[in-house]
């Protein structure tokens, strides 16, 4: 079943010195979109559009395994597959730039249901050599 969603996606990025502890500002970064909702008996699909700096990405979540696969096509390029304890390499692409990324997942929580629900991610991710921790919350109602 098809469902139309609204989606609320909070982002926080915290800058790691060599020790791993976390120094300087956070980045906070808050969204909303209206997206659909599909929940079938392989996964819970996550569709919706997103405005950046750089223009317009489509993004999907899919939530399948106990993992969650983060994709946007457009003016962000990116493939980030969350898994808690695993550690899964990437490209994230802001055109004209790319950016090997790597994420390792702390904590995946999904709590999905055909009324909607949250995904709450917790991992750190090196990109373009730096390394940050960070966590991504998506209510979805």
């Amino acid at each position: 079943m098809l469902k139309r969603v609204n989606l609320k996606i909070e982002s926080v990025i915290d800058n790691l010195d060599p020790a791993g502890l976390t120094e300087g500002e956070s980045e906070r970064n808050v969204s909303e979109s209206v997206g659909s909702l599909l929940i079938s008996e392989e996964n819970v699909r996550i569709t919706y559009k997103e405005k950046t700096e750089g223009g317009e990405s489509e993004s999907e979540i899919i939530c399948s395994g106990g993992g969650v696969t983060v994709r946007r096509r457009g003016a962000i390029e990116s493939e980030l597959y969350f898994k808690e304890g695993e550690t899964h390499q990437s490209v994230y692409s802001v055109p004209p730039y790319k950016f090997d990324a790597e994420v390792k997942t702390r904590r995946v929580c999904i709590e999905l249901s055909e009324t909607g629900g949250r995904i709450d991610l917790f991992y750190n991710m090196k990109i373009g050599g730096a390394e940050k921790a960070a966590r991504m919350k998506i209510w979805i109602s």
